[in-house]
């Protein structure tokens, strides 16, 4: 029985080390791709990623060696990561739940002072806005990894067809290319104080935990299942030397 629990207990470490990896990677092509105005989560990712990679490792080894030492230093590691875990899962839970924005903006009925200070501090929202500003330009072409936002560039009026983006009206930097050029008379201006603006870059905030969201609850869960069966493992243990042991 000892030796099926640890057979399976090897296989949730498995399991929760190459989701370190995979979080890992995606917090660096998630650094990569999005905006340096926002990277609400990217830093989370290479972060627990990197605990979720180094931490389990040591229950493979006290597994592997029948060494108690490792085993109890993975168990009480584990309790720690889990705590880590269940903080970002509520956090994701709270941003998904209550800070849902819809996708239609006009649908969504609340005020951008309501989310202010509870989503986003003020002051950290003026920062992004500062930080778009120094980096980004609605006249010239940003890099195709800039996550400049939907309704945060005022289109002119009086301009017809004459349009950096796919078509007149549009107000997405999805398909813009380099050889695109704006005439002056159809220069692109932020409209930051519109709400439109102000709630799509909340949006982009609230999808970037939903998108944590996924990670975190099912590490979650089996970071608990490691630790129920290390619970029952770790007293089995027979160490009859520093790194050299048996199961009973």
């Amino acid at each position: 029985m000892s030796e099926m629990r640890a057979g399976l207990l090897a296989m949730t470490i498995i399991i929760l080390i190459c989701i370190g990896l995979i979080m890992m990677g995606t917090g660096l092509y998630k650094n990569s791709r999005e905006s340096s105005c926002i990277q609400e989560t990217s830093g989370q990712f290479v972060l627990l990623g990197l605990i979720l990679v180094l931490i389990p490792q040591f229950g493979l080894y006290g597994i592997c060696c029948c060494s108690k030492r490792l085993f109890i230093f993975f168990f009480y590691a584990m309790v720690v990561v889990i705590i880590i875990l269940s903080s970002y899962s509520i956090k994701c839970f709270v941003y998904n739940t209550t800070f849902r924005i819809s996708e239609n903006l006009a649908e969504d009925h609340r005020t951008v002072p309501q989310l202010l200070g509870r989503l986003v501090s003020k002051e950290r929202f003026q920062n992004i806005t500062l930080c778009i500003i120094q980096n980004h330009d609605c006249n010239l072409n940003a890099s195709k990894n800039s996550n400049v936002w939907t309704h945060c560039c005022a289109q002119p009026s009086g301009c017809g067809d004459k349009t950096m983006f796919d078509k007149p009206g549009e107000r997405s930097w999805k398909h813009q290319y380099e050889q695109n050029q704006v005439p002056e008379e159809c220069s692109y201006e932020y409209c930051f104080s519109c709400r439109g603006c102000q709630l799509s870059i909340l949006k982009v905030i609230v999808h970037q935990w939903n998108y944590l969201s996924m990670f975190s609850y099912p590490t979650l869960a089996i970071s608990c299942i490691s630790l129920a069966l290390a619970w029952f493992l770790k007293e089995t243990i027979q160490e009859t030397e520093d790194y050299g042991g048996s199961y009973s």
